[in-house]
């Protein structure tokens, strides 16, 4: 999960790529986990999270702790959130997660897009050089 996560200290995002990512066993979970809190936990603020959601797939079973863990990280760690995929039914699928989560559901189309979001958030309109 590791090698799916890259943190830009100047830009203060942390990019998760979850694409074509299947979470089919509880242990992909707690490395999910793992993974996020050796990244963020040794910060001393919060972080801006961009997560390409592109074709990710979480077996039923295992949804709710899936969202258990990603609430966790959102209130521990992130200052805002915003997800990605071209696809309408993950981004209806997502949106219908986080509100039952009660967590940010910022879903967007592109990176493009989840990017400006993020500039919104800071309060400033940039360009995706300019993040």
């Amino acid at each position: 999960m590791r090698d799916r996560m890259q943190y830009n200290p100047e830009k203060n995002i942390l990019e998760i790529d979850f694409s074509h990512l299947a979470i089919e066993e509880p242990d992909q979970i707690e490395e999910l986990k793992k993974a996020l809190v050796a990244i963020v936990g040794q910060l001393d603020k919060k972080v801006y999270a961009l997560v390409n959601y592109e074709g990710f797939q979480v077996e039923d079973e295992l949804k709710d702790r899936y969202s258990q863990v990603i609430r966790e990280m959102y209130r521990n760690y992130f200052r805002g959130t915003v997800r990605y995929s071209s696809s309408p039914m993950a981004r209806v699928t997502i949106k219908t997660t986080t509100i039952q989560n009660d967590i940010e559901g910022n879903t967007f189309p592109s990176r493009e897009k989840a990017l400006e979001a993020i500039a919104r958030m800071k309060g400033k309109k940039k360009t995706e050089e300019d993040l």
